[in-house]
């Protein structure tokens, strides 16, 4: 509910009395812009101040800040009723600058608004963009490091892998023929061992290799018995 004449009497100085007699609606009209924009900081300038004034009261009243005069402040109901005054006086100044404001004037402020919004629009669209692109070309740089890294480390791996799987298998060949050249002797049964003995003794017979044997250690036994009577 908006206050009524009476209490903004009781309430208000000649000054303050006379601003808001100003801002009712025979007397605003008569006012230039000028006028309007004095008048309007004047009312914004008491709001505030009333409205800070309450704060404090209520402050004292509560017993969380000391009072700053003698005796406590016990409410704020009348600085309240003031800051609301002056709040709907401020209200009525600036309704009568909107309206004095021309059809040409409103439009090109319409004009300018939007012209701000266009540009900061396009700021943020090339921002994303440059942005961007930088992101996109570092992660495909990081990309092609990674597959030259991968293709070296493939290409160290495999002669390793291939020598020795080869060195593994000639080793396995190896032995496996040293295991089949050792296992036939060792599977023949003994009346084969003695057959083949006995073969072995016969051509050492015919071939006159023992009897060429016997005499060469019976020779070097009667060379060594004369060295040792000397």
């Amino acid at each position: 509910m908006p206050v009524s004449s009476t209490t903004v009497r009781q309430l208000c100085t000649k000054t303050e009395l006379k601003l808001f007699s100003e801002s009712l609606a025979r007397q605003v009209k008569k006012l230039d812009e000028k006028g309007l924009k004095s008048r309007a900081t004047r009312a914004r300038k008491l709001r505030d101040k009333y409205r800070q004034l309450a704060s404090r009261q209520e402050r004292e009243a509560c017993g969380k800040q000391s009072p700053r005069r003698r005796n406590a402040a016990q409410g704020s109901q009348a600085t309240r009723k003031k800051e609301q005054i002056f709040a709907e006086t401020l209200a009525r100044f600036e309704k009568q600058l909107s309206s004095l404001k021309s059809p040409r004037q409103k439009k090109a402020t319409k004009k300018t608004v939007k012209k701000v919004k266009k540009k900061v629009t396009k700021k943020k669209t090339t921002k994303k963009k440059a942005t961007k692109r930088p992101a996109t070309k570092k992660k495909a740089k990081k990309k092609t490091a990674a597959k030259k890294t991968a293709k070296r480390k493939t290409a160290k791996k495999t002669p390793r892998k291939t020598s020795k799987a080869s060195a593994s298998k000639t080793s396995s060949s190896k032995s496996s023929q040293a295991k089949q050249s050792a296992k036939p002797s060792a599977r023949l049964p003994t009346s084969a061992k003695k057959a083949a003995t006995a073969a072995k003794k016969s051509r050492t017979k015919a071939s006159g290799r023992k009897r060429v044997e016997t005499h060469l250690s019976a020779q070097g036994r009667r060379n060594q018995a004369r060295r040792d009577s000397r």
